[in-house]
């Protein structure tokens, strides 16, 4: 595809831009005129004095506060301003003109940074004018509006700070739509450059070449030869130009220290295993804790050594070398990021398959570790080739079809670890695992697939999809590795050391941790971990064919920051995180005040128990409101963007939901009102029963059979109850008697009626009643109702007529059983 027909799509895109800019173009002849202005004033020795600068003797509000106003033009210069008016303009420019050389897919990257740039500035500088735009407008409220018509004349000094202010005000004002101006524009650039990076991606990927079993994909190569050896000559003499400073005169100590260090970072990668080991076992517990952290470490000392190797060499080599600039330190960057990813690969392989079984982190036979030994040597010298092949893709000049051939020998290179690693499993696996495989079957048939694939491709013309096949499945094979040790190491930590049974476990619950909490503890840790590492994996997965570590940091930078235009927000991880955070913080914090309030404040209150749960009821819901309000602000939801939600819940709760709705209107209306409280006896729909826990959609009815009835809460609003036991003053209490089958029960009746009659805090005016409940265990069942005394409360009416029952019972001997199992069952239901 010519580079010309790259750029023709962003031409359509990047048209509308060109509105914008003549806007901008109109737009900044007056501010930079006002600005000039502004210089020249200041500048003049002539010049008045500033009337936001205090004199002496004045007590005007500008005079007092003009000492410490600063310059708008300072934080967002016009210099500055008109920087980023012009790299816009460029970059426009350089998306809309034809390249005749080049490549693209490099030229969109460079683009796209650069209106990055441009946005990220922009809002920068708009944060910073804001607070002068409130403080101009702060001191002008102070100085107040000019004196009307007929009113007596203001000092002039006022009227020239007032003036001083307002002219400022506008130059930030005029600053802040500049500055918004910039950053649509440029929001517009990056969002067209995407696009058309995709639209130029696919076509890239899908793009087909000649045969290379076909005739005229050699001729053509052969046509191109020429050139292409011209190409490869000049980088060949950079080389030996370089090689040639660097081994002069004085230089070559330089050049042998810079070898030796980088062979001292080799020596001790290779020799830090044992003491990495040793170190390991003695630190960590016997177990599987040991080969996963000596593993980790071993790598992470191996990514290190080869990374800042290459790095001293190279810079070495290139200090005030000539010969080190151009093509050759494209190439050298290109390597060096594979450098790192080579040594990981390599100490992986060691270690997975070490000739000492117990350092392994996964067991597997002798005779498969051994086989399987030399493909990560084989994968880590892809990944060197990979990095020169990434430049002769980009910046080495090179015809297509050759850089194709080099992109097809390494696809059919690496393309054999596909299905050489998954048949030497297959020939190291028994006869019993042979039978049941269906996993590992399956990821053997899919890797030989995509290998066969990946050949056809090439071998029909579809290179870049074969080549771009299998640099995505080899990168994201070294980063599913190091990701997979990770999680690992984390999830075995936290299972030998903090869990409840492990040895920081055991602390944590000698401090007064529940040994629940720290095993949720020692579940969630690793469960945060290893979203965090399925989000770098997707961010690598999601970077690019060229999996370069800046395209890595800004996917995740847009994962974890999100994306922000003029009309959409889209939502961030740290806003999830910080959801997830404010659920866990508001979990903790609303049960503290709701044991302050129950074990600290109610106790020197007179509120009943009815009360009490009421009130920790409405706080409960109206904190989580208040929680679910600032977790939709923290991801960007507004009450504009609810209104399509709150019309579909309008139909819902039509159709489907009114039932539910009209219960939990209901429940609040019982927490607020309270017609019926907590330990209330109650009767409804013929049920008699007491009332054990109010909720916002239902009511727990404790019946005398120990079970429980759950009431919804509109049929307490919308039915007619009836409750024995009012929780205000003066209230009717109830109180059981068990008497037993021997007893006379009409004498024990007649009895407990004129006892409660009879009793001082009993309401005289109020009738006493007295019915047989229940017949169980050899007992029947006596249920006194009685009203207290007008001046007493039911809490200290009842104690009083119970030691009267008890006292009338025990003269006339009649024998009473005490409900000790009922009475028991109510303790608990209170203390619950």
């Amino acid at each position: 595809m010519h580079p010309q027909s790259f750029f023709s799509p962003l031409r359509r895109l990047l048209r509308p831009a060109g509105l914008v800019l003549a806007l901008l173009a109109g737009h900044m002849q007056a501010p930079a005129a006002t600005a000039a202005t502004t210089r020249v004033d200041t500048a003049s020795p002539a010049a008045p004095a500033d009337p936001t600068q205090p004199t002496p003797g004045s007590n005007a509000p500008g005079g007092i506060t003009g000492a410490f106003i600063a310059k708008a033009e300072n934080s967002a210069p016009d210099q500055t301003l008109d920087a980023m008016e012009a790299e816009i303009r460029a970059i426009y420019a350089t998306g809309l003109q034809d390249h005749d050389t080049g490549h693209t897919s490099a030229d969109l990257a460079s683009l796209l940074q650069r209106a990055t740039t441009v946005a990220t500035q922009a809002d920068t500088l708009m944060t910073r004018l804001k607070p002068y735009h409130a403080m101009y407008q702060n001191f002008l409220d102070i100085l107040g509006k000019p004196p009307a018509s007929g009113d007596p004349a203001e000092a002039a000094s006022i009227t020239e700070q007032r003036n001083t202010l307002t002219r400022r005000q506008k130059e930030v004002d005029t600053r802040m739509v500049r500055l918004r101006l910039y950053q649509a524009e440029a929001q517009q650039l990056i969002s067209a450059l995407r696009q058309h990076g995709d639209a130029i991606q696919q076509a890239t990927l899908w793009q087909r070449f000649p045969s290379p079993l076909g005739i005229n994909f050699w001729s053509g190569l052969a046509s191109a030869f020429r050139q292409d050896s011209n190409h490869l000559r000049e980088l060949a003499q950079q080389t030996i130009a370089l090689t040639d400073v660097a081994f002069s005169g004085s230089r070559v100590f330089i050049t042998l220290g810079g070898i030796a260090g980088t062979l001292l970072l080799m020596a001790i990668w290779l020799g830090c295993h044992g003491p990495v080991r040793r170190l390991v076992s003695r630190f960590v517990p016997f177990g599987r804790l040991r080969p996963i952290t000596a593993t980790l470490a071993c790598a992470t000392i191996a990514t290190a050594a080869w990374g800042f190797s290459f790095q001293i060499l190279w810079n070495l080599l290139s200090f005030d070398n000539p010969a080190a600039q151009g093509d050759l330190s494209v190439l050298a960057d290109m390597v060096a990021t594979q450098a790192p990813l080579c040594g990981f690969v390599l100490e992986l392989g060691w270690c997975l398959f070490s000739r000492a079984k117990e350092w392994r982190v996964f067991t597997m036979p002798d005779e498969l570790a051994r086989n399987l030994r030399l493909f990560p040597a084989w994968l880590a010298v892809a990944m060197l080739v990979r990095g020169a092949l990434r430049y002769m893709d980009t910046h080495s000049g090179l015809s297509l079809l050759s850089v194709q051939l080099m992109d097809g020998a390494y696809t059919l290179a690496v393309s054999p670890l596909l299905f050489a690693i998954p048949r030497e499993l297959r020939l190291a696996a028994t006869t019993e695992d042979e039978d049941n495989p269906p996993l590992a079957q399956f990821l053997r048939s899919l890797a030989m697939t995509v290998a066969i694939i990946c050949w056809l491709a090439v071998f029909s013309g579809y290179i870049p999809l074969a080549y771009t096949i299998i640099s995505w499945l080899s990168m994201m094979s070294i980063t599913l590795a190091g990701l997979l040790l990770v999680s690992l190491l984390s999830s075995t930590l936290c299972a030998t050391t903090l869990s409840a049974h492990g040895s920081l476990g055991q602390r944590l619950t000698a401090l007064g941790i529940p040994a629940r909490l720290v095993n949720q503890i020692s579940v969630l840790i690793p469960g945060a971990v290893n979203l965090l590492l399925l989000v770098m994996a997707f961010a690598v997965a999601s970077s690019g064919g060229g999996f370069d570590p800046s395209q890595v940091w800004t996917q995740l930078s847009l994962l974890f920051n999100g994306q922000t235009n003029t009309e959409t927000h889209f939502v961030s991880l740290n806003a999830v995180l910080l959801c997830v955070g404010l659920l866990i913080a508001g979990h903790y914090v609303i049960n503290l005040v709701k044991g302050w309030l129950s074990q600290k404040f109610f106790p020197t209150t007179r509120l009943d128990t009815g009360a009490q749960a009421s009130i920790l009821g409405i706080l409960g819901y109206s904190a989580w409101i208040l929680i679910g309000l600032a977790m939709l602000s923290v991801l960007g939801v507004t009450v504009k963007s609810l209104t399509w939600v709150v019309s579909a819940l309008s139909v819902g709760i039509g159709f489907g939901l009114q039932s539910i709705v009209q219960n939990f209107v209901s429940g609040i209306i019982l927490m607020a009102e309270r017609p019926v409280s907590v330990g209330d006896t109650v009767t409804i729909a013929g049920v008699t029963g007491k009332v054990g826990r109010i909720s916002v959609r239902s009511t727990d009815i404790l019946l005398d059979d120990k079970s429980t009835m759950i009431v919804p809460n509109s049929q307490f609003i919308t039915s007619a109850v009836k409750n024995a036991t009012a929780a205000q003053k003066p209230g009717v209490f109830t109180v059981t008697l068990d008497v037993p089958f021997s007893s006379n029960l009409d004498r024990a009746m007649q009895v407990m009626a004129d006892t409660l009659s009879a009793c001082d805090a009993v309401d005289s005016m109020a009738a006493v009643t007295v019915d047989m409940t229940s017949v169980e265990d050899g007992t029947v069942l006596l249920t006194g109702t009685a009203t207290a005394r007008a001046d007493l409360t039911v809490k200290l009416a009842k104690p009083v007529a119970l030691r009267a029952l008890w006292q009338a019972f025990h003269e006339q001997g009649i024998a009473v059983a005490s409900r000790q199992v009922l009475l028991v069952r109510d303790a608990e239901t209170q203390a619950g």
